[in-house]
């Protein structure tokens, strides 16, 4: 369980560290991608609902700074790709509610901070960070403060995940196949997500 979880904070934190690498190459690009975020989240414009998932409302806001992100990390995605994802991310955190799968303050902190402990296990991933917080004229204690959600939501979609194959793992299903000792466990729980997202009631506006 232990490498299931690491293997999961490596891929938050490639996410996390594509958009730093992105955003301290250049000066002029980071201030640019500052005022970006500081226009997005400011516009009256940008509080439209673009989407409904079951019950979870997303706005234009939430559109355009999950596609500013990937953009400043160079991953090109059209529109209907980062509607996917938000879709995927809604889906997630309407499971993680419908099954009551929770963690503490104290939890949240303890891993947010493994978070950043593995950022500073490498030279250059440390070199990046400390450009980013130069750059930003922000303290690391503060810019953890300011992630502790991210972890939230990373952290209860890995509670998620492993709540879900040890329930597989103790189905009859499973108990049925034969020569197969172990599952996929990234694989299974996509399938799972793909499944709840064909369920899940969508309303695209816009």
């Amino acid at each position: 369980m232990k490498k299931n979880k690491t293997v999961i904070l490596i891929l938050v934190l490639l996410i996390l560290l594509s958009v730093l690498t992105a955003v301290a190459s250049q000066r002029t690009d980071f201030l640019s991608w500052r005022k970006s975020v500081d226009d997005i989240k400011n516009s009256k414009n940008n509080e439209s609902i673009v989407m409904k998932v079951n019950d979870e409302i997303i706005t234009k806001k939430d559109f355009e700074l999950l596609k500013l992100a990937l953009s400043q990390a160079e991953m090109n995605c059209d529109d209907n790709k980062i509607k996917n994802e938000l879709i995927r991310r809604a889906v997630i955190d309407s499971e993680v509610t419908k099954r009551g799968v929770t963690a503490s303050d104290e939890e949240v902190f303890a891993f947010n901070e493994e978070r950043f402990s593995l950022i500073f296990q490498d030279k250059e991933n440390t070199a990046i960070m400390e450009d980013f917080l130069k750059n930003n004229n922000i303290s690391l204690e503060e810019y953890k403060k300011q992630s502790l959600e991210i972890s939230r939501k990373a952290l209860l979609a890995i509670r998620l995940r492993e709540e879900l194959i040890e329930d597989y793992k103790n189905s009859d299903k499973y108990k049925e196949l034969t020569g197969n000792s172990s599952i996929n466990q990234n694989n299974f729980f996509e399938e799972y997500i793909r499944e709840k997202i064909d369920e899940a009631n969508i309303e695209i506006f816009n």
